[in-house]
């Protein structure tokens, strides 16, 4: 059976012109008919990526009927939904399938990881070339990830990020990996990003953290000092990065000056039993931290795990695939989605927020098969984008179901094919967003938002 192709990027060549502060231009070149808002049906999504490309076979698209070599060594265990098995090494998570949808369809074709996970983040394809490189760096023109085309158009209340992602920065090698960003949006709409273990003892935002003696009356006579002077010296005020600072000096004062903005990031608010149910390691805290973002009013979030750089985890199983999820890798992601779906449940948070469990692809079905440029043996498994799962709740889902469904061994999709592209064209739509409409780039050149499709009943 043949892979399935995805839509090609179709780049829009019409120029445009340069203006001073080039980070405004997707609001000043904006046609009216185009951004015009719809009614949204949701208010927030947390996505919650894990980087490295999750095992469905192993997790939650199980073969126990397969060959050895296909099914591997877990075994299904029932879930509190008939019919809805989960890996036996997902326990928890088995007992709140009855709050989430399974896609067991998504596919595209970029085989390694930062052209996978700009793919999976922006909903964009890389040409033939890029698609099997791991050296894909990120770009100012890149598409931007979901959470700047969210901030762009449904930005936060004074005082909040509009867009935040933590704990890390995705690299592969010394390429940071594209689609993290606002690419071509420009920085303007780049995430707040906190670099910092939550679950280290005393973690604290240290941006958010004033100076003693520094008040925000100081803070205030220290920002109109700084405009004077701008204004006084015009040819700063006409450098694109003095205007990128200026964005980034308006952002940290808003957020200094609004306690509830500080409260959000504290997570010295949650009851220790809280912190625990989420598990006290990076994942865990990362992800509780997430939830409270939300609570706050912080449209988009995006957590990055598991943290290969601190703890030496990675989803990307070559080697070792069972020992691996079972000792390393499953129990924290079980321990954290659980609580998360329990919790945003019991606070009537699912009603209006979006969570995304998911990676930039799957594993293959064959144990020991190679088909990337990534060394494979026979203990692992290899880079599989042509069909993979993704875990959805909230916002509309329907709960306890799957979407879509995969072949006989997993190869790729049987029914409700879903490209990343289409998944974007979903989320955007359910935030009142023309995913059809079209986005200028600093330079005024105008882009079609998203090339995939609003996927009915999805949520």
């Amino acid at each position: 059976m043949s892979t399935p192709h995805a839509t090609r990027r179709n780049f829009l060549q019409a120029g445009g012109t340069s203006l001073i502060a080039g980070d405004f231009l997707p609001t000043l070149y904006g046609r009216a008919e185009d951004a015009k808002l719809r009614t949204p049906r949701i208010k927030s999504c947390l996505v919650l990526f894990q980087a490295g490309g999750v095992s469905q076979i192993d997790t939650i698209d199980m073969r126990p009927q397969a060959p050895a070599n296909v099914r591997g060594e877990f075994n299904a265990i029932a879930s509190n939904v008939a019919g809805m098995p989960v890996c036996e090494h997902l326990p928890m998570l088995s007992q709140q399938m009855d709050k989430v949808c399974v896609v067991r369809s998504m596919y595209h074709r970029m085989l390694c990881h930062n052209p996978a996970c700009y793919c999976a983040l922006s909903g964009r394809d890389v040409g033939e070339s890029k698609a099997v490189s791991n050296q894909t760096p990120a770009t100012p023109d890149d598409y931007p990830n979901f959470g700047s085309v969210v901030s762009m158009y449904r930005p936060a209340v004074t005082g909040l990020p509009s867009f935040v992602s933590l704990p890390f920065l995705l690299f592969n090698g010394t390429a940071q990996t594209p689609g993290q960003n606002a690419g071509l949006l420009g920085s303007r709409y780049d995430p707040f990003l906190l670099e910092k273990d939550p679950s280290q003892p005393g973690y604290e935002v240290d941006e958010l953290q004033q100076r003693e003696g520094i008040n925000s009356h100081r803070l205030a006579d220290r920002r109109s000092l700084q405009e004077a002077f701008n204004r006084r010296h015009t040819r700063l005020s006409s450098i694109r990065d003095s205007a990128r600072l200026n964005v980034y000096y308006h952002r940290a004062l808003s957020m200094l000056n609004t306690p509830r903005s500080r409260t959000a990031f504290d997570l010295t608010g949650e009851g220790q039993a809280t912190r625990e149910r989420y598990g006290m390691n990076v994942v865990g805290q990362s992800t509780l931290l997430g939830r409270r973002l939300i609570g706050a009013g912080v449209p988009f979030v995006m957590v990055y795990s598991p943290v290969k750089r601190i703890e030496g985890l990675s989803w990307d199983t070559h080697t070792e695939n069972f020992p691996k999820l079972k000792n390393d890798l499953l129990p924290p992601a079980d321990k954290s989605l659980s609580a998360l779906l329990e919790d945003m449940d019991q606070r009537g948070m699912l009603d209006e927020t979006l969570v995304i469990w998911m990676g930039e692809f799957g594993r293959t079905p064959r144990i020991g098969y190679t088909q990337s440029n990534n060394t494979s043996n026979q203990t692992g498994r290899d880079h599989h984008p042509y069909c993979y799962s993704i875990v959805l709740a909230g916002a509309g889902v329907t709960p306890g179901s799957y979407f879509g469904a995969s072949d006989k061994d997993g190869w790729y999709p049987q029914t409700s094919p879903i490209h990343p592209g289409d998944l974007a064209a979903t989320i955007y739509d359910a935030f009142g967003i023309n995913p059809k409409q079209t986005i200028y780039d600093t330079l005024g050149r105008p882009h079609r938002l998203c090339e995939g499709h609003v996927v009915p009943g999805l949520f």
